[in-house]
């Protein structure tokens, strides 16, 4: 088979698959409901907030946050891409299809990463559109598509949903399991949110360079002092995806299906 064909095969599987479908429909609503909800929650705490806090605030960091969340979901739909090949048999019918099992990943992770990609901005325009619709509605200062450096953040949002999406894949390879590589992915991907819970060394440690908190730094209109700058963040996710991504290509090389 050609790369064409593969990736023309992959296609039509991806598209038979109506969890994946069901997914990338959670992430545009997940992004929807939270991008309001977060936008409420920060008009509350700058309404309560002191002089100092409220001059402080920026209105662009509310706008971006529920894209980790809904991250969860983009990355549930590269797991399922493949996994739904283990859980059907139909893997062995692949593999003997495409001999050469790099190229069936490649054509796997192509697909998802297309999607991914291009389902990533319309979910950041949405996330940010209604947070700061939720701020305005409160007379709390809210920000616009037109201020410097919030669309090149809706844009870098495609980089961060691909880049998951990728995520998603290689753990389905290498765990071969739904529930187990949806799970181990989920927990990866929220644990900065609960840096609180480790010595302050660690915390630290995990807020800035976690992937997950290194790659959501692309969403950062005006990027404080204490993170990574955004192509630096974007960067140390991309690099650990690539590794995720080589091990999953030498598992699968290695191991019967």
């Amino acid at each position: 088979m050609t790369a064409y064909d593969i990736l023309r095969s992959e296609w039509g599987k991806f598209r038979s698959i109506r969890a994946t479908l069901g997914c990338l429909a959670g992430a545009l609503v997940t992004t929807a409901a939270y991008g309001y909800l977060f936008g409420l929650s920060s008009a509350r705490q700058y309404l309560a907030g002191s002089a100092a806090d409220q001059a402080a605030f920026d209105p662009t960091e509310t706008g971006f946050r529920a894209l980790v969340l809904a991250g969860v979901l983009v990355s549930a739909v590269g797991v399922l891409a493949v996994t739904s090949e283990y859980a059907s048999g139909t893997m062995r019918v692949s593999v003997a299809a495409v001999p050469r099992r790099s190229l069936l990943l490649g054509g796997k992770a192509a697909v998802v990463a297309v999607v991914a990609l291009v389902a990533g901005p319309p979910m950041a325009l949405v996330s940010f559109t209604l947070s700061q619709i939720s701020l305005a509605a409160r007379n709390v200062p809210s920000a616009g598509l037109g201020d410097p450096g919030v669309l090149a953040a809706v844009a870098g949002a495609g980089l961060f949903t691909g880049l998951v999406g990728l995520y998603g894949v290689a753990l389905g390879f290498l765990l071969r399991r739904s529930a187990g590589a949806v799970s181990l992915g989920t927990f990866l991907l929220i644990l900065p949110g609960m840096a609180a819970l480790f010595p302050d060394a660690i915390a630290e440690w995990i807020v800035v360079w976690w992937p997950s908190a290194a790659g959501a730094r692309v969403f950062a209109v005006h990027p404080g002092p204490d993170g990574l700058a955004p192509l630096a963040g974007i960067g140390v996710l991309a690099a650990t995806v690539l590794a995720l991504l080589c091990a999953a290509a030498a598992v699968f090389r290695t191991r019967d299906v």
